[in-house]
C-alpha cells in the first residue's frame, strides 16, 4: 500500500542557487537534493554540483518531504530545513567561507536566577554568576528577572540585560544564516551596540523567542578621552529561552532556588579588540564542559 502510495505521488523540482555573500553565483557546490520516503527504499537522493550560475535543479517524487544538503571546499556546510511536497521550490543560499577559526570560550548554558528583581553579573569568561552567586569577577552583562506563578505549572514574567556604558548587545536578523555552520558574520560590528535588552513573556511556552536571530556583544570597555581604547568582543548563537517558572515546580516555597531560566549559547574573545568571532570547535577555551553545555558550531 505504501509503494502505492509512492508512485501516485506527483514530480516535484527544486531548484538551488548558491552564492557566495557578496552575491556571487558559486560554483562547483555538492549539492544533495533529499526527497524522502517512509523508508530507505522510497527516499530519493539527487547529487550534483552547481553551474557556473551556481544553480543545480532536481526532481524527484517527495512521499514525506524534500531537504537541500550544500558542501564546498573551504566553506561552511549549509543544510536548508524541510520543504514541503505540495510545490516546486526555487531557493537561494548563501555559502560562508571558513577564514580564521580561532580559539574561544564557548558555552552552552541553562542559567538559574537565585534572585528575583535584582541585578545580577555575569562573566563570560569564567562561565558563572559574579560572586557571591558564583565564581565570576567581572559583570560583562547585567541580568535581572521579575516573575511571578500564575497557576501550580505555569508562570508570566521578563528578563531583562543590562550593559555599562559604551557597552552592550546588537541583533541580528538580515545577515543570520540559520541554515549555514556559520550561523553569524565572522566579525562583530563596530557600532550600533545597545545598553539594554527586554523581553516579557505570558507563561512558559517562551512566545517571544525568534528562529532566525542573534546578537553581537561589546564589553570590558577602556576609555582614554572620549574614544574606546580596548574592548572585548562575544556573539549568542540564535536568541534567548526564557522559562519564567525556574525549577518552582520542583521545590516548595520555602526552598526555592531559583525564579527563572535563561538558556543561551555564546561565544567571547578574550584578547582586546579582536571582532574576530568565528570559532574552532576543537579549540574551546572553557575545559571540561558537560556534555550539554558543549558547542560544535563555529
Amino acid at each position: 500500500m505504501l509503494a502505492g502510495f509512492a508512485s501516485c505521488q506527483e514530480m516535484r523540482t527544486v531548484k538551488v542557487t548558491v552564492t557566495e555573500e557578496d552575491g556571487t553565483p558559486l560554483e562547483g557546490v555538492n549539492t544533495i537534493v533529499t526527497f524522502l520516503g517512509y523508508k530507505g527504499d522510497q527516499t530519493e537522493r539527487v547529487k550534483g554540483l552547481t553551474d557556473r550560475q551556481g544553480v543545480f535543479s532536481a526532481q524527484g517524487r517527495p512521499v514525506l518531504r524534500m531537504s537541500v544538503r550544500m558542501e564546498k571546499e573551504g566553506y561552511y556546510r549549509t543544510d536548508s530545513g524541510r520543504f514541503s511536497r505540495k510545490q516546486d521550490h526555487d531557493v537561494t543560499f548563501v555559502l560562508r567561507k571558513i577564514k580564521n577559526p580561532i580559539p574561544l570560550y564557548a558555552k552552552r548554558i541553562h542559567l538559574q536566577f537565585p534572585k528575583n528583581k535584582e541585578w545580577i553579573g555575569y562573566d563570560l569568561k569564567e562561565g558563572d554568576w559574579v560572586a557571591p552567586h558564583g565564581k565570576g569577577a567581572v559583570s560583562d552583562m547585567l541580568l535581572r528577572c521579575d516573575t511571578e506563578m500564575i497557576s501550580e505549572m505555569n508562570a508570566k514574567g521578563s528578563f531583562e540585560i543590562s550593559f555599562k556604558e559604551d557597552e552592550g548587545i546588537v541583533s541580528q536578523r538580515k545577515n543570520y544564516r540559520a541554515s549555514s555552520q556559520m550561523k553569524m558574520p565572522h566579525i562583530a560590528p563596530e557600532n550600533g551596540y545597545n545598553n539594554n535588552l527586554l523581553r516579557k513573556e505570558d507563561s512558559y511556552h517562551d512566545k517571544g523567542n525568534e528562529k532566525d536571530i542573534g546578537y553581537f556583544l561589546r564589553t570590558r570597555v577602556v576609555k582614554k578621552g572620549d574614544k574606546i581604547a580596548s574592548a572585548h568582543y562575544g556573539k549568542i548563537q540564535s536568541d534567548f529561552g526564557f522559562d519564567p517558572r525556574g525549577n518552582r515546580l520542583y521545590a516548595k516555597d520555602a526552598t526555592l532556588k531559583s525564579y527563572a531560566t535563561l538558556s543561551f549559547t555564546y561565544y567571547f574573545n578574550s584578547t582586546p579588540n579582536d571582532k574576530n568571532l568565528e570559532f574552532d570547535p576543537q579549540r574551546n577555551l572553557f575545559q571540561d564542559l558537560d556534555p550539554t553545555e558543549q558547542v560544535r558550531e563555529p
